[in-house]
């Protein structure tokens, strides 16, 4: 019997050291330094052992910010990485947020390669690998690396020129028999999740291919492993003798399936998946002053002081910020209305969100807008507005007469950001009423709604194009693009105007 183990992590997001830059000097049960650790001891205690990163690698914390806007090169990151030992990685649709060239330069920086299947450029992967072969003691791994196709519909066109992308699902069937062929373990790396319930097959989510992972397997025969990511969900199970494992997000913890072969027919005999944390006492592994250097200018740089506020606007609850206007969000609304000239604008209060005290630094406003969103001036129709509150509207439900979410905004995972509130706007959302009929009493500057009349609305580049459920919006709607990432708009702001007199354009209600 020979034991083969394989360790991912996935969504890592930057988080490589132990930290949620909540504060500076933080030590953490998380990030990557430390999984280095827990991959050393199982490579000590096991012979062969593949280890391998899903996706979403280069955006998503104030780290991979000051690396793109500070030093312009991920290289620290990449270094950091070369040193973990990844035998391979795979493309994630955050990888394309800061474009090609930057993308370009991290993959000839990595010593490992990395696969995308169904990302094409000429009709080849555009990063030169869709399947590699990895043989450990004469057992033959082949390994088909995927990712979401839905990227165009989050990406700005010249963030993805001349590539195309091609559902998972139907790169893996073609791949499969040739893949199958010349391995014993055939191994489907997706950075994708599942749109349905993997044990009984009802949608969890409007079925748009964002996520293929329950077709890829059901449908697609002959994947002993399945590894997942992008949802940021928590999975190790066997469904039809195929493992399927989602390894988390940030750092928290890391994926590993233990394979146990046959020494004669090369078949898997037996398997197992699991998820292991970072637990509190796990160390982080011995790096290079560079590495900690970097680590160091980072939170000096999240320490800036941006401006003082004479009365703080702290978020005690997030589900109560939700349900009435809230000083943090009428900022952010009144922020982007100022920058874009539009008379409506609409904006999500994130999960990482605290809100502002009296002296405001860099770390408060990338906290409380994490995401490298830029954003548009749509002009749409009052019917488009409506259906876009009625969206919001859904985030809502009533549970033994209480207030409540919708477990639709938190399963399979939590979706808290696809809940605008909207300034310029006086409306209230009625949640005794039915879905797609709960948004009432609309004015817009003190008149009421006009279906059949355009309004211009500035939202950001990810539900400009629909994201998050706003099929009301679309690219064609755009008037005006602001190529600002929301910080650097908070920031702006901030610096050149007084906080003190920011006009209150948010007046809306929750009743139920």
């Amino acid at each position: 019997m020979k034991e083969i183990v394989i360790l991912t992590v996935s969504d890592i997001h930057g988080y490589i050291f132990p930290t949620d830059y909540q504060a500076s000097h933080q030590d953490l049960p998380k990030g990557l330094l430390k999984i280095k650790s827990m991959i050393d001891d199982i490579k000590n205690k096991h012979e062969h052992v593949i280890v391998m990163d899903n996706g979403d690698f280069l955006q998503g914390s104030p780290l991979c910010s000051y690396l793109y806007s500070q030093l312009h090169s991920s290289k620290d990151l990449s270094d950091i990485y070369n040193k973990v030992g990844f035998d391979f990685a795979v493309i994630g649709n955050h990888e394309f947020n800061y474009g090609l060239p930057y993308l370009y330069d991290t993959l000839n920086s990595f010593n490992f390669p990395v696969l995308s299947a169904n990302i094409l450029k000429d009709n080849q992967p555009f990063t030169g690998h869709d399947v590699i072969y990895i043989d450990k003691s004469d057992i033959k791994i082949g390994i088909i690396g995927l990712t979401t196709q839905y990227i165009p519909n989050w990406e700005k066109p010249e963030t993805i020129k001349a590539l195309s992308f091609q559902s998972a699902k139907e790169t893996a069937s073609k791949l499969i028999q040739e893949v199958r062929a010349q391995s014993d373990i055939v191994v489907v790396c997706y950075h994708g999740g599942f749109e349905k319930d993997i044990q009984t097959g009802e949608p969890t989510e409007l079925i748009t291919g964002e996520n293929e992972g329950y077709d890829l397997l059901n449908e697609v025969g002959g994947i002993d492993v399945l590894i997942t990511g992008h949802q940021h969900r928590e999975i190790a199970e066997k469904i039809n003798q195929t493992e399927i494992i989602q390894p988390g997000s940030k750092g928290d913890c890391l994926g590993k399936i233990t394979l146990n072969i046959d020494e004669t027919t090369h078949q898997i005999s037996s398997s197992h998946s699991e998820i292991l944390y970072v637990k509190d006492e796990e160390p982080s592994i011995n790096v290079e002053d560079k590495a900690l250097k970097i680590n160091n200018e980072v939170n000096e740089w999240l320490d800036q002081n941006i401006t003082h506020f004479s009365t703080p606007m702290y978020v005690e609850d997030h589900f109560t910020a939700r349900t009435k206007p809230h000083p943090l969000i009428n900022l952010l609304n009144y922020v982007q209305m100022e920058a874009s000239g539009a008379d409506i604008s609409a904006t999500a209060l994130f999960d990482s969100a605290t809100g502002f005290g009296n002296d405001v630094t860099m770390r408060d406003i990338i906290n409380n807008y994490p995401f490298p969103n830029t954003f548009n001036v749509l002009e749409v129709t009052g019917y488009d507005l409506k259906l876009a509150l009625e969206r919001s509207a859904s985030y809502f439900e009533i549970s033994n007469n209480e207030l409540t979410v919708n477990p639709a905004f938190l399963e399979p995972k939590p979706q808290h950001f696809n809940y605008d509130m909207f300034g310029g706007l006086s409306y209230t959302l009625n949640i005794r009423q039915p879905i797609g009929e709960r948004a009432q009493n609309i004015l817009v500057k003190g008149k009421p709604l006009d279906i059949k009349s355009t309004y211009k609305i500035v939202i950001n580049n990810y539900r400009s194009v629909g994201g998050g459920g706003y099929h009301m919006f679309n690219a064609n709607q755009i008037v005006k693009e602001i190529q600002q990432e929301g910080a650097a708009l908070i920031i702006q702001y901030l610096q050149n105007h007084s906080v003190e007199s920011i006009p209150n354009v948010m007046d809306f209600e929750v009743v139920y």
